[in-house]
């Protein structure tokens, strides 16, 4: 692989700076060294905040973002592209039994974010509870039988149901999605590139694709050694990291069935928080 990854560097005369999130956002980019090396050069944010401000700024060449906050940029003006679905919905409503019948309201991990935006859409029936901000904290409130229901993404589902057992899968939201809109999934986390960059590097670009590809089917398919990738990169501890990886809906999706996925998305958030996406669709640009 190191050959494989010199003859790269080489050819394309390039270095990705790719930004990623901690979390499910930032694990299909932990299996890139095995097939480009050093080529990409990753950093990891604790928040989407930081690597949206470095792209807009030039200082990173690709991120994986969050939907919403990809097409935001782009309506902002920041001259990105988008190049594939890499991570779809992977959130759940849990809870107890007593809290379909008893709970009136339903905790959600942070105002703005695709949690807040699912709940909303097809929730209505419960208020938000924006009280507690980050998906561990609240996670951990459900283990403690604190809260009764809330909706989380994995792999903090997965954390709650091993260490509480009164804690179920209430609802699949993406079920409920399928059944609004006719679409199977909806995305969660999208690639983007640099416009001038992909101008410059096309070669480079083509070859972090093909890379973030076989990256995410090493994940799948070796979930035990992608797990110390995540931890080693600082994505996420291996030990809540391993066990979720098939709940993550990694995937890597480009195209005529991305775009279909992603507008049929942006539309619903127009309707519902347009500000989330800089109150328009995507243009095809």
């Amino acid at each position: 692989m190191q050959v494989f990854a010199q003859a790269i560097n080489e050819e394309s005369d390039s270095v990705v700076r790719l930004g990623v999130m901690q979390g499910p956002t930032g694990f299909s980019s932990s299996m890139l060294g095995d097939f480009v090396g050093d080529m990409a050069q990753i950093s990891v944010y604790p928040s989407p905040n930081e690597a949206v401000a470095r792209l807009a700024k030039g200082e990173l060449d690709m991120a994986a973002l969050p939907a919403n906050a990809a097409a935001n940029l782009y309506n902002k003006g920041v001259g990105i592209k988008a190049v594939a679905i890499i991570g779809e919905g992977m959130l759940s409503v849990v809870g107890t039994d007593e809290a379909l019948d008893e709970a009136t309201t339903i905790n959600v991990p942070g105002v703005g974010g695709t949690p807040d935006h699912m709940a909303q859409l097809l929730y209505p029936q419960y208020e938000a509870d924006y009280s507690v901000t980050a998906p561990a904290q609240l996670a951990q409130l459900l283990i403690a039988n604190k809260t009764s229901l809330a909706i989380l993404p994995q792999p903090f589902v997965s954390m709650v149901l091993r260490q509480n057992p009164n804690v179920k899968i209430l609802s699949d939201v993406q079920e409920e999605w399928t059944a609004l809109t006719g679409q199977k999934q909806y995305p969660m986390s999208i690639l983007v590139v640099r416009s001038d960059y992909a101008n410059e590097n096309p070669l480079a670009v083509e070859k972090m694709k093909a890379a973030y590809r076989s990256s995410i089917d090493a994940i799948l398919s070796t979930p035990e050694a992608a797990g110390e990738r995540i931890e080693e990169l600082g994505i996420m501890k291996a030990a809540m990291a391993t066990p979720a990886i098939p709940q993550c809906a990694l995937i890597y999706k480009e195209g005529k069935e991305a775009k279909d996925e992603a507008v049929a998305y942006y539309k619903a958030l127009l309707q519902l928080a347009p500000d989330a996406i800089g109150d328009k669709l995507p243009d095809e640009g």
